[in-house]
């Protein structure tokens, strides 16, 4: 078991204070939104409650998020002390393979990354320009023009269905040319191999 030295221990307890007292800052903006929603939009219902129920719409947001922020700050101060190296050594393995990739699948990722929020985006932009375009003809009646842009905006969507399952197949064929993944309890074998050898050959007399 590892002893915990009195540094680390305060320089955890100052991140997880940190992070609970910006949880309880957030945590209580979102009380105050919930209050004020409740005395705007139900105010009869609000005069009604008890002071218990109303102290609790404030303590409850607060305490939750403060909590949230407070654990997710620990698990950070957990990651920087403790895996910093190996997450640092992670980040330098996914630079050398992107560092290695050709400019199209570069962009083909960053797309891919994205996709979700392009489509959204795209289907949006789709349904407004439809419209915008039947818009424009004088002789069709609302209910025509809202029919013939929903035409558009299916056929649309049916393109976009079929480049996301494009982009599917691409990146299975792309995981398929990469070399299988090294598991991580063969790299620190690796390792301490190597840092064996290291020692065996300083330790080792000149002769």
């Amino acid at each position: 078991m590892k002893i915990l030295s009195d540094e680390e221990k305060n320089a955890h307890w100052n991140a997880v204070l940190y992070e609970g007292t910006k949880g309880c800052v957030v945590g209580a903006g979102v009380a105050f939104g919930l209050v004020t929603y409740m005395k705007k939009r139900h105010a009869v219902n609000y005069a009604r409650m008890n002071t218990s129920v109303k102290s609790a719409l404030w303590a409850m947001p607060v305490i939750t998020v403060g909590a949230f922020y407070a654990d997710e700050g620990s698990v950070k101060f957990d990651e920087e002390w403790h895996r910093s190296s190996y997450l640092k050594q992670k980040e330098d393995e996914e630079l050398n393979k992107w560092n290695q990739l050709a400019w199209s699948d570069k962009l083909f990722y960053k797309v891919n990354n994205n996709k979700y929020s392009l489509i959204i985006g795209a289907w949006a932009a789709s349904l407004y320009g439809s419209w915008k375009i039947v818009n424009k003809d004088k002789y069709m009646t609302s209910a025509q023009k809202a029919v013939q842009a929903r035409v558009y905006a299916q056929a649309i969507t049916v393109v976009l269905l079929l480049g996301t399952i494009l982009m599917s197949l691409h990146e299975q064929e792309l995981k398929k040319k990469e070399p299988a993944p090294v598991p991580e309890w063969k790299k620190y074998l690796l390792e301490q191999n190597e840092k064996k050898k290291e020692q065996d050959t300083s330790a080792t007399p000149s002769t």
